[in-house]
């Protein structure tokens, strides 16, 4: 199947987008539940097409949109909430399952802060920020954090391998804070982003993914953000490594070094995957009400490239298991 090359391009910079921003902003994101979302079988809004004859500059003319269950290759995700398998060379939707269900997104969130911040600081990675006590304070435990103490102060580019390698939330919020002045005021900025890129079934409340009701996305609109990040090259490079070593200055003055390693087993090489396919970067997320989450970057012998993103998986060994399941046909 192919994607449908169609889209809203400047009907979106309209009445849609000024509703759609209303609507995750102020309006139905506060009044809906989670749970009244499984039903949604809508796609983004503003993502849908129209005549090719239209005088449009199509919003979604590079972009895979679907807006019901496509199963073109043999693949096995009986077990995830939600997943899809996209070509983004040739536009080929070649699985998707519940793509417009609104899920929580746990630490794949980072996607969104990451390209936030790169957005308006790429120019000066090796910007400096001290650590907040805010920034480091969490009310749950077993939280993933590179473990920064109040007063260190890291570059833009460390927080960011501790963000994309880790699944740091004290990266997270540093960032935030960083870039953005405050937490709020970031996510601000993540949710108008959002609105802006198509990814209109999302609405976020922090930049680290930690669970809360009104902070949802779909599969479709983490594809949205995904190939939006994938513009800086920083984004990719740090999705790459499968550990950093990180030296910097904690507030006493002495050296903090580090090894920060990927929670990601693709790219650990703990999971394989096929001969000539390349696993190209991913991040994973987990939380006890998202499960086991993972949007991943795969590149096949020929150079083309695929997203796969699965949500909701009840275990982090079956949705290796069913992302691999993509990966069979590739090369054939």
């Amino acid at each position: 199947m192919r994607c449908i090359n169609k889209g809203l391009g400047r009907m979106a910079g309209l009445f849609p987008a000024a509703l759609a921003c209303c609507m995750i902003l102020n309006g139905c994101s506060q009044n809906t539940k989670i749970e009244d979302a499984f039903t949604a079988d809508r796609p983004g809004f503003g993502i849908q097409g129209q005549s090719e004859d239209a005088d449009i500059s199509w919003f979604a003319k590079d972009l895979c949109v679907a807006d019901e269950d496509v199963q073109q290759i043999e693949a096995e995700a009986s077990d995830a909430l939600a997943a899809c398998f996209f070509n983004l060379d040739t536009k080929e939707i070649l699985y998707a399952k519940n793509i417009h269900a609104r899920l929580y997104p746990a630490s794949t969130t980072k996607i969104m802060t990451a390209l936030v911040a790169l957005e308006q600081g790429e120019g000066d990675l090796d910007a400096q920020t001290a650590v907040s006590q805010e920034a480091i304070t969490f009310h749950e435990s077993g939280v993933a954090t590179v473990k920064l103490k109040e007063g260190d102060v890291l570059t833009l580019r460390q927080l960011l391998y501790g963000l994309l390698t880790v699944s740091a939330n004290d990266a997270a919020n540093v960032i935030a804070e960083m870039t953005a002045g405050s937490m709020d005021e970031f996510v601000a900025r993540m949710n108008e982003k959002a609105v802006q890129i198509g990814a209109t079934n999302t609405h976020f409340v922090n930049p680290n993914g930690l669970h809360d009701e009104e902070h949802y996305t779909t599969a479709y609109d983490l594809y949205l953000m995904f190939q939006e990040a994938m513009k800086y090259d920083t984004f990719l490079e740090v999705l790459k490594v499968p550990s950093y070593d990180v030296s910097y200055m904690a507030a006493d003055g002495t050296e903090v070094t580090a090894t920060w390693a990927s929670s990601n087993q693709f790219t650990k090489g703990d999971v394989t995957v096929p001969d000539g396919v390349t696993a190209a970067g991913g991040k994973t997320g987990t939380t006890s009400a998202a499960k086991s989450c993972l949007v991943q970057l795969f590149e096949d012998a020929q150079g083309q490239q695929y997203i796969a993103i699965i949500l909701g998986c009840s275990d982090r060994s079956v949705l290796y298991q069913e992302m691999q399941s993509f990966l069979s046909d590739l090369n054939n």
